[in-house]
């Protein structure tokens, strides 16, 4: 499963996050060192993001985090 990270006010740009591949292994991307800027340095622009699957479900930050807890990160 893929996850986007999207800035509400340009949904149509957008960043990947990174892909869980099924077998315990989440590969991040561009989109993950974007959200980890956030969290870091301006959290209060979390609220202008949201994060979204490739199957279109959106996920709150803490619901994603949750998700990917479990798996082995990997960058890319």
């Amino acid at each position: 499963m893929e996850y986007y990270l999207i800035d509400k006010t340009q949904p149509e740009a957008y960043l990947l996050i990174g892909t869980d591949n099924g077998f315990g292994v989440f590969w991040s991307d561009q989109g993950m060192q974007a959200l980890m800027q956030l969290l870091q340095g301006d959290p209060a622009k979390l609220t202008k993001v949201q994060i979204k699957t490739d199957q279109n479900h959106t996920l709150d930050i803490p619901q994603f985090f949750e998700k990917i807890e479990k798996l082995q990160i990997r960058l890319r």
